[in-house]
């Protein structure tokens, strides 16, 4: 089960003790797709106090599947743990952010360097995480967003939090290369 954290923006996300995650195949088809440059910020917020920094540089799809650079920056005077479940979230809007509306996710399987276990206070990692995957070809436009998580121990946060980006990458099917 989802649960939006109190005070927290709706593209944040919990997961409730004991619950998974359902990993779909990623829904996207795409041919020789180049990584677009994007350079999205984000910051998480415990009331007017930021507390984590979330980038993304560039997110494409190719024919196998997908990458994306990103950063992360630990803003809070505490430690957060990382965990290990990023992906690649597809929705049928630009609107929607809950990742109980997904028509697709890809779970990242590699992390390049390696993805920390936990960022201390004011301490960062950027990296490239991609993973596999394709979807059907479609005739809908399609958006992807990236996802962070879990990240336990966040300020304000009584439970692990899934962070998924505000800014998605538009999809859009043939002639568009990103699409086949």
């Amino acid at each position: 089960m989802f649960a939006y954290p109190s005070g927290m923006r709706a593209s944040t996300l919990r997961l409730a003790l004991g619950a998974g995650l359902v990993f779909l195949t990623l829904a996207i088809s795409a041919a020789g797709a180049t990584a677009p440059t994007v350079h999205r910020n984000e910051t998480e917020r415990n009331g007017s106090v930021a507390v984590m920094g979330f980038r993304v540089n560039s997110f494409a799809f190719t024919k196998t599947g997908w990458s994306a650079n990103v950063s992360l920056r630990n803003l809070s005077k505490t430690t957060i743990k990382i965990g290990d479940n990023f992906g690649a979230a597809i929705f049928s809007d630009h609107v929607s952010t809950d990742l109980s509306q997904v028509l697709g996710f890809a779970l990242a399987q590699t992390f390049s360097p390696a993805r920390p276990t936990k960022l201390g206070p004011g301490a960062s990692w950027t990296g490239t995480i991609s993973g596999t995957g394709h979807l059907k070809a479609s005739s809908a436009v399609r958006y992807a967003r990236v996802v962070f998580g879990p990240l336990t121990g966040m300020p304000g946060q009584s439970g692990p939090v899934f962070w998924v980006t505000d800014h998605s990458l538009k999809l859009v099917p043939p002639p568009n290369p990103l699409a086949a």
